[in-house]
């Protein structure tokens, strides 16, 4: 897989994985939107809309899996393997991002966006306990 590994259809591949999770996650929180609307049609047809969009990311992470977690840079494999991806993910996720990113939405005058940030951080903080917990189990 060196061939897929340096090349731009890698780079387009992970953008593409992106581009799709984003939207259907962007349909499902338009389906709860819906609902709270009262437009049971809509936000039945977002949530089907999501769910055959998920095929699409399925498919992007097939091929990336050739190579690595596009995010960890672990070899995809056994449920371990991904296990030890999941938590380095996670932990850099709380250990670096999300509280660069608070600071930065704090210096920059948004404070109930980097009270967010901070929820996130506190919330990859417990996935991190759960991982870690599966994992010495």
């Amino acid at each position: 897989m060196d061939e897929l590994e340096k090349s731009r259809t890698l780079d387009n591949l992970e953008k593409a994985f992106a581009e799709e999770a984003r939207l259907v996650f962007r349909y499902l929180y338009y389906a709860t939107i819906a609902e709270f609307e009262g437009r049971q049609d809509h936000a039945r047809a977002f949530k089907e809309l999501a769910e055959s969009g998920s095929s699409g990311v399925h498919g992007c992470f097939d091929f990336l899996r050739l190579v690595a977690d596009p995010d960890s840079g672990i070899a995809v494999g056994g449920t371990p393997k991904n296990l030890e991806s999941l938590l380095q993910t996670e932990a850099r996720q709380h250990a670096k991002i999300y509280p660069e990113m608070a600071k930065v939405a704090r210096q920059e005058g948004f404070p109930d966006i980097a009270s967010w940030f901070e929820t996130l951080e506190k919330s990859k903080r417990s996935n991190v306990r759960k991982l870690r917990k599966l994992a010495d189990g």
